[in-house]
């Protein structure tokens, strides 16, 4: 097993995610940021039966073997499971900065799903983000009501401001431009862009 004591970069693409989370095991606890593309994990292009379960040890390779990480691009699936290990990342990894988080998609899941997982989502940052945490980029999997976006945002009073990107053009509309200005003239919200995602920190 090749080992890397000095990797401070992981930036990965069209790889299996087994073979991800060996180099991260390997890594000598160096890892400051992990850059994959999520929809380019040729475990969820080939429909993997074993995917949850590949990306579970993923998460847990994580946290396990990078206490340093400052930057994480990721993939999960809709599980509660998944979330559970989501947040134990965010507890154990004090370090991370900035997270971009794509749910496997499940061409069924409805608009109430999709607002669900953003609940949780929010619900999630709120409890367990690191002291440094400031970005957060998310897939259009996520949604998030007028009402659950500002009761998250003026839960995140008093940290540090906070960028948000997603791809979702919902968040264009009036309504939540004129929420997100609120909260960005009080310091709370630093940007806030709609446009695609951008995998390169």
């Amino acid at each position: 097993m090749q080992v890397y004591p000095e990797l401070e970069i992981l930036n990965i693409e069209y790889n299996k995610l087994n073979t991800v989370s060996n180099i991260i095991e390997n890594s000598g606890g160096h890892l400051k940021k992990i850059l994959l593309k999520p929809y380019n994990i040729i475990d969820f292009e080939l429909g993997d039966d074993n995917f949850n379960e590949n990306y579970l040890n993923f998460i847990r390779k994580v946290y396990e073997n990078c206490p340093s990480l400052e930057y994480l691009s990721i993939l999960i699936s809709s599980t509660k499971e998944n979330f559970t290990e989501l947040e134990k990342l965010l507890k154990r990894c004090k370090n991370l900065k900035s997270l971009l988080i794509v749910i496997f998609d499940n061409y069924e899941d409805t608009y109430e799903d999709s607002l669900k997982y953003g609940k949780e989502l929010l619900k999630i940052l709120i409890r367990s983000a690191p002291t440094n945490f400031k970005e957060i980029r998310f897939g259009s999997e996520f949604k998030f009501s007028l009402e659950m976006l500002e009761e998250f945002l003026e839960n995140w009073r008093g940290r540090r401001a906070l960028s948000l990107f997603t791809i979702d053009p919902i968040y264009m509309r009036e309504d939540y431009t004129e929420l997100i200005n609120k909260y960005k003239s009080n310091g709370v919200v630093k940007d806030f862009e709609y446009g695609s995602i951008n995998y390169r920190i």
